[in-house]
């Protein structure tokens, strides 16, 4: 050990480039590093969802529900299955167990997957297959924004679409979901006297329409050069191309078209969910990002769009009602804040109790520590996020205590007489085994975090590793490029004799004292910490409830809402719209929005309350 340290600090030009490398370390890794709220997680769960538009409560259980999941209940390592059936929808939430260690998560979501598409007797007119969603932590929106403005023609939600679509185009979004948005649709309102007229029936009217609408391939048209791609196309573009459609004809050249029997209109789809902002009526964009995509660098760029959009559609409002890069931003200020006032607050006790040089050299071992801790990081896929911020936090305390102990050790050995190098070995000689003692203990303390299972495991593992690096490099920092710092700038410490006496001494003396009492009724003193002790375990047991992380402020409230069955949609949103306007005249100054929807009481995708149907809101 000793040659170690005298190699350090005998070569100190390496061992300040070292320093000045650690440093830059740091904030390459801090380039590096993306800022999310929380990390990527896998929380082993799906969700299964089949519409059958006019289907009872009964039939979904049924026809739908049941046999899925059976055909679900056939593959292992499932934790639980859970299932909901109400008048349209199926819906089963499946959550594998994740705490098997024999259990291969993706494995079994694969034959979740597998046994969901191989369920082949539902209803023959389905109009759309189940669908399987897994849900993961990046499901969760990054920013979520209203568009509002006149819906007239479908003008809002083509306007909507088209920021979707180029939302999506950044490479930091995983997707953008609509809400309130209802999709293209032609209407036919056929007349019944004229198709009694022309002796037509329904079927035949369906037959043509659905031969009207194709898209088919039709192979190559191979010339001596070159080939062409062949292929039959009849979509339909508006409501007059279709009106135009021959329902029937003669060799005469006589024809029924689709208009002579029926009215055409080019409308929308009947709406599933009614979305509102403030009362008024919007279409609602949520944005989610890749796992591990820097949130605040996603939602700039989304503001930029907007921005455009902003200008470029005056007249339409663009805003933002849930943006969790502000979320991220202030864990961020936290940690600096902390960082920043932490080494402050090092810096000023350091030179109360040690020689000016010496304590501000004892003080650059907490950035150094820091800074080599963030360069690490990403190697190891961390980002910064609200555990890993809470991790250094927790470290920052600590990470300077090492090199205090050795400095005072230094500064004693001076008072005492001893050389600058030889004193500067010394320190770290006679401490080196004491101090990664209690590091190490420290470690351990940590270390049971990684072994914990399931989804909180998984948010937590950063917490041990990365309060184990910081306190590894603190001690690394401290026993080989601390005592350098100490002989190039500690030379100049009084000897005892020297030294006038302060207001500390006075402080050891009468601590001295204190002691010698405490020693003299060891056994009256060991009764009462151990009455302490087992007092505090008694109100740990009987007295505290343990939460892991605190409750933050809460920033959003989520009141659901549910009408009698039966009811429309419509009248679903007009009520809720009510009691928007009811919130927002109780308690006008708390409120920064207030969003709407009607046909939709779910809150986030793994929602045990959620409810899908024209009768319930939030």
């Amino acid at each position: 050990m000793k040659e170690i340290i005298t190699f350090f600090i005998r070569n100190y030009k390496l061992t300040i480039t070292l320093s000045i490398f650690l440093i830059f370390y740091g904030l390459i890794g801090m380039r590096k590093m993306n800022a999310e709220s929380y990390p990527s997680v896998n929380f082993a769960m799906a969700n299964i969802e089949t519409r059958y538009p006019g289907a009872t409560p009964e039939d979904i259980e049924t026809k739908i529900t049941k046999k899925i999941e059976d055909k679900i209940r056939t593959v292992s390592g499932l934790k639980d299955v859970r299932s909901f059936s109400q008048s349209g929808l199926s819906k089963i939430f499946v959550r594998i167990d994740m705490d098997n260690e024999n259990v291969n998560v993706k494995e079994v979501m694969n034959d979740l997957e597998k046994a969901v598409d191989g369920v082949s007797d539902l209803p023959q007119d389905l109009i759309d297959d189940p669908k399987f969603l897994e849900i993961k932590s990046e499901e969760f929106p990054a920013i979520e924004l209203a568009l509002i403005g006149d819906n007239t023609d479908r003008k809002r939600d083509l306007l909507a679409d088209q920021l979707k679509e180029e939302l999506e185009d950044n490479k930091r979004v995983l997707g953008v979901r609509l809400t309130g948005y209802m999709k293209r649709e032609f209407r036919i309102k056929l007349k019944q006297d004229k198709l009694a007229a022309f002796h037509i029936g329904l079927d035949e009217v369906l037959r043509t329409i659905a031969a009207r609408n194709v898209n088919i391939p039709g192979g190559n048209l191979k010339q001596a050069d070159n080939q062409l791609l062949v292929r039959l196309e009849g979509k339909v573009k508006d409501a007059k191309d279709l009106s135009q459609t021959v329902i029937r004809s003669n060799f005469s050249g006589q024809k029924v078209t689709l208009a002579d029997v029926a009215d055409v209109l080019d409308s929308e789809e009947e709406p599933v969910v009614l979305a509102s902002y403030n009362g008024k009526p919007a279409t609602l964009l949520i944005v989610t990002k890749k796992g591990g995509a820097d949130t605040i660098k996603l939602v700039g760029d989304v503001e930029k769009v907007l921005a455009r959009y902003k200008e470029q559609y005056n007249g339409y409002e663009f805003s933002v009602y849930n943006n969790e890069a502000l979320k991220v931003k202030n864990k961020l200020d936290v940690l600096y804040s902390n960082a920043v006032s932490g080494l402050v607050l090092v810096v000023v006790f350091l030179l109360i109790f040690l020689p000016g040089r010496i304590g501000i050299m004892a003080s650059f071992s907490l950035p150094l520590a820091v800074m080599a801790t963030l360069g690490i990081m990403p190697a190891l896929g961390l980002n910064l996020n609200a555990i890993t911020i809470l991790a250094l936090v927790i470290a920052l305390g600590m990470l300077v205590d090492n090199s205090v102990v050795i400095a005072e050790n230094f500064t004693r050995l001076k008072q005492d007489g001893m050389n600058t190098l030889d004193a500067s070995i010394e320190s770290v000689q006679q401490l080196w085994l004491p101090i990664s003692a209690t590091a190490f203990t420290t470690i351990a303390a940590f270390m049971p975090m990684l072994v914990t299972k399931g989804i909180m495991g998984q948010f937590i593992k950063a917490i041990p590793i990365v309060v184990s690096i910081s306190l590894f490099i603190s001690l690394l920092e401290s026993f080989f490029l601390l005592p350098m710092r100490l002989r190039l700038f500690g030379g100049k410490v009084a000897t005892k004799e020297q030294t006038k006496a302060n207001w500390f001494d006075g402080v050891i003396v009468k601590f001295e004292k204190l002691m010698d009492q405490f020693l003299t009724r060891r056994y009256l003193v060991a009764g009462g910490f151990g009455l302490l002790i087992f007092g505090s375990f008694a109100l740990m047991a009987f007295g505290n409830k343990f939460i892991l992380f605190p409750a933050e402020q809460t920033e959003m409230y989520i009141a659901r809402l549910e009408m009698p069955k039966g009811s429309t949609i419509e009248k679903t949103n007009v009520v809720i719209n009510k009691v928007s306007s009811e919130i927002e005249k109780a308690i006008p100054d708390y409120i920064k929005s207030l969003v709407g929807r009607a046909g939709n009481s779910q809150g986030r995708p793994d929602d045990p309350k959620g409810k899908e149907g024209d009768y319930v809101g939030m």
